[in-house]
């Protein structure tokens, strides 16, 4: 199954807004008020409390190998002007 958002994109935006000084890695150590508010569940329904996904800090999670950075590759082909166009 794929991810909805790639854990090695959401580590360098992270790393970004770290290097700009947007925020700090404690800062990223809190859950923010929307995570703290979306986990909040109705005790009458969910005696046991939430019981999703933990929250955590993805840079404080990050593998040894993301911490290398890896070139962005240009998305774009190189224009050929001597290309030949079928129409």
């Amino acid at each position: 199954m794929l991810r909805a958002i790639d854990p090695v994109a959401l580590r360098a935006i992270l790393r970004r807004g770290l290097e700009r000084g947007l925020w700090t890695v404690d800062q990223l150590d809190r859950p923010s008020s929307g995570w703290l508010s979306n986990t909040r569940v109705c005790p009458e329904l969910f005696p046991n409390g939430y019981r999703g996904i933990a929250y955590s800090n993805p840079l404080r999670d990050e593998p040894e190998q993301a911490l290398v950075e890896q070139p962005i590759k240009n998305q774009q082909p190189e224009y050929d002007e001597n290309a030949e166009f079928p129409f």
